[in-house]
């Protein structure tokens, strides 16, 4: 079986799976955390690096890491990518290769965060009776399903609507330029904005939130994950009832960020 056949049937049995059907995937931080109980955060890190997966040995969790950016669209296909090397069992064994090298296992994780984030049937369903096939088509698709231009431009060629020259010239255009030319400018500068800031993962913050109202962990680094101002985070988080004394049951001494902590 190729990459790209093992990928796409991976990336079909994880959506039928969680029942995602051909609908698009709008938060990827939350879809890893809902089905697969991956944590997914995000952090500031050199333009070169997108993305990776780590074991912690002592509990089994899995964790993903990717970088902040400007570029929401290939934030997204990094989520997609390091989830692809999870289920596909590539961190359970030892493989060959540096970062960044184009091996097997890094083929077949593109091939199935394509897939996963935009399904070729979703494709055929959404320009069924186009013809001929615009590259305002390749907007909607990349508005609708938050992909690169590349994403869709390469699952069009593969459903068959267009021509692998077509597919050449459209994977080179600009998620921005496309954005301002049809009219959702502003939702791609939302997702810009989201896409740039630390996130950190929801089982993570609520432990956190947790820690704040035990009186083990100050207002400052739970404001700095969450990007708001402490006094107003802090008349959110003011409890209705006395907390139960904070107890931390994912080891004591651990860490709350695997990053080093902001002011307090």
């Amino acid at each position: 079986m190729s990459n790209e056949t093992a990928a796409r049937e991976l990336a079909g049995s994880f959506r039928r799976d969680h029942g995602l059907d051909l609908a698009p995937i709008k938060d990827m931080f939350e879809l890893l955390h809902l089905t697969v109980g991956v944590d997914v955060l995000s952090v500031k890190a050199d333009e070169a690096e997108h993305g990776l997966s780590m074991t912690d040995t002592a509990s089994g969790r899995v964790v993903i890491a990717v970088a902040t950016t400007v570029h929401p669209m290939r934030q997204r296909s990094s989520v997609a990518h390091e989830l692809g090397h999870v289920l596909a069992g590539d961190l359970e064994r030892d493989l060959d290769g540096q970062p960044g090298e184009r091996s097997p296992s890094e083929i077949q994780a593109d091939a199935f965060a394509r897939h996963l984030l935009l399904p070729l049937d979703a494709v055929r369903v959404r320009l069924e009776g186009r013809f001929p096939i615009e590259l305002a088509d390749v907007s909607d698709l990349v508005q609708e399903f938050e992909v690169s231009p590349t994403v869709a431009a390469i699952q069009m060629r593969e459903a068959g609507h267009i021509h692998a020259e077509t597919c050449s010239d459209w994977m080179g255009m600009s998620t921005r330029v496309l954005a301002a030319t049809y009219g959702w400018l502003s939702q791609y500068q939302a997702l810009v904005k989201a896409s740039s800031q630390p996130h950190a993962p929801q089982a993570l913050m609520a432990r956190a939130a947790a820690a704040y109202q035990g009186g083990m962990l100050g207002i400052g680094e739970l404001a700095f994950w969450y990007g708001q101002p402490a006094t107003e985070l802090m008349e959110e988080l003011t409890p209705v009832t006395p907390p139960e004394p904070f107890e931390d049951d994912m080891g004591v001494g651990v860490p709350l960020f695997p990053s080093s902590k902001p002011p307090v």
